[in-house]
């Protein structure tokens, strides 16, 4: 290695050549989320990725915790992959309806005829049924159920044959405790990794707890290590301008101050692309852009927050004057990324669709995991500059909180009238169906009769979702107009 490299470990990308290298002849270890991305594979992508875990045979190892997380979330993973198969519809149906509506709109104020409504109408409708069936045909396509997880999971049958003889230990029952303060203390510093995850109320240690027995392992062994992950917080990799450099400097300068070794961390669709290169596996192209794209799927997940209603409009208000100033926007100081994480949060703030009340009057708003980071941030800054001691701040405390209440009035009463709308839309869909449910004759084929029925039952669902739509607007509506009405309430 070039002296001019040499003690600056992580700053600077390894070669492609390490990283084949590793795959050839390190102990590569595996993190959860590599295991659990099997449930959201097609069958074919699972067993190639399967098929390159057996031929690894002694070189591939998992610590205990990543096993414990694994049995935890299995359920968890095949039952998110499967709603989306009845999200995204329901989602694509409000769509329709949305299109379809806005359409009659038009039509009623133009007096266009059944004819040129028609021309309109057709085009949405054919679109909307091709993506649905198309969606139906994955669906249909896809192997795994809930409960054939739940009785006899082929995934786990196949990982109890791989990796048996191939998982680490438990920690002594009497290093738990003592490894748990020592997280605790690691966080608080900012030590990586899992200190991302210190706010957790479950599993908050399972990150140090993996790489606490990484280390362990690998230091016994007296072996390098290739770590392949999906992880990409920025407690586990360097990251310049969007881009993963690597491993974090603190994490490659502790294992080798433990281990004497290399260590390397790689995402799952970079392994397989070499080890198909490497090793000779078979791994499609569709494999590979399998893994990418569920890779890339978990950059925009929502972690749910809950601030009280007055904090949550000390930092509405704090983050709204920061953005409409333009002090964040234009400090020459954050990149591009840190730009658009900004604007992001502004929107999901300032939008009903980013938030609501839950039955204490708490806010709860969904921020996207890539946007945490910064959210907590601003939440840092409004706590620094905020004074809610003084008897002035208090009174602007209340009038922040009446605005937020009216502007979230305003929001929620026209969502009330789209939600309205869609269900008087669904009744008539429901009366049409059941119309021509029963007006059906013999001479109709039985798989006509069968999409008539599945379409009167599906109209019947739709019909009770968006009429519990609209009973919770409205009890969301009762509730701020109750706590506005109040005296000294707000």
């Amino acid at each position: 290695m070039s002296t001019f490299l040499a003690g600056f470990d992580g700053l600077w990308a390894r070669p492609v050549d390490d990283y084949k290298e590793a795959v050839k002849s390190y102990l590569i270890v595996l993190d959860t989320n590599v295991l659990l991305e099997l449930y959201r594979f097609t069958p074919q992508a699972r067993q190639e990725l399967l098929d390159v875990l057996a031929q690894l045979d002694n070189r591939l190892w998992v610590p205990h915790q990543v096993v414990r997380e694994y049995h935890n979330r299995r359920f968890e993973a095949v039952r998110e992959h499967l709603n989306l198969y009845t999200s995204i519809p329901d989602s694509l149906r409000t769509l329709r309806n949305k299109a379809l509506q806005e359409v009659q709109n038009l039509a009623k104020r133009c007096s266009m005829n059944d004819a040129d409504k028609k021309l309109l109408t057709a085009p949405i409708n054919e679109a909307f049924d091709k993506v649905t069936s198309e969606i139906q045909r994955h669906s249909d396509a896809f192997d795994l159920s809930l409960a054939k997880v739940v009785r006899n999971d082929p995934i786990l049958s196949s990982l109890a044959q791989i990796l048996d003889g191939r998982t680490g230990d438990p920690f002594p029952e009497e290093d738990g405790e003592a490894l748990i303060e020592k997280f605790q203390e690691r966080a608080a510093e900012q030590i990586p990794p899992g200190f991302r995850d210190a706010g957790k109320s479950e599993n908050s240690h399972g990150d140090f707890f993996v790489w606490e027995q990484l280390l362990r392992e690998a230091a016994q062994r007296q072996t390098p290590v290739l770590l392949v992950t999906n992880d990409v917080k920025d407690d586990w990799v360097k990251k310049e301008a969007g881009f993963v450099v690597g491993a974090r400097p603190e994490l490659l300068a502790e294992f080798k101050h433990r281990c004497s070794n290399d260590l390397l961390m790689t995402q799952l669709p970079h392994f397989l692309g070499m080890a198909k290169e490497v090793l000779g596996a078979a791994v499609s192209q569709s494999t590979m852009q399998q893994a990418k794209n569920v890779r890339d799927s978990g950059v925009g997940r929502e972690v749910t927050v809950t601030l009280p209603a007055r904090h949550f409009g000390q930092i509405f208000n704090y983050i709204a004057a920061r953005y409409e100033n333009r002090y964040a926007l234009a400090d020459e100081s954050l990149s591009a990324e840190e730009e658009r994480e900004a604007e992001q949060i502004v929107r999901i703030l300032s939008s009903m669709k980013g938030r609501k009340r839950n039955s204490q009057g708490e806010v709860v708003i969904a921020i996207p995991s890539e946007c945490l980071e910064r959210f907590r941030l601003y939440i840092s800054m409004q706590s620094a500059v905020g004074n809610t001691d003084s008897e002035a701040s208090e009174r602007e405390e209340r009038s922040n909180e009446y605005r937020l209440l009216m502007k979230e009035l305003v929001d929620l009463r026209e969502l009330l009238e789209l939600a309205r709308r869609e269900r008087d839309m669904a009744k008539a869909m429901v009366i049409e169906s059941e119309r021509a449910a029963r007006n059906v004759d013999s001479t109709i084929p039985d798989v006509e009769r069968e999409r008539l029925a599945k379409e009167a039952e599906e109209s019947k669902r739709r019909l009770v979702d968006t009429a519990s739509s609209v009973h919770d607007l409205e009890m969301q509506v009762r509730a701020i107009s109750e706590k506005l009405d109040s005296p000294g309430s707000v």
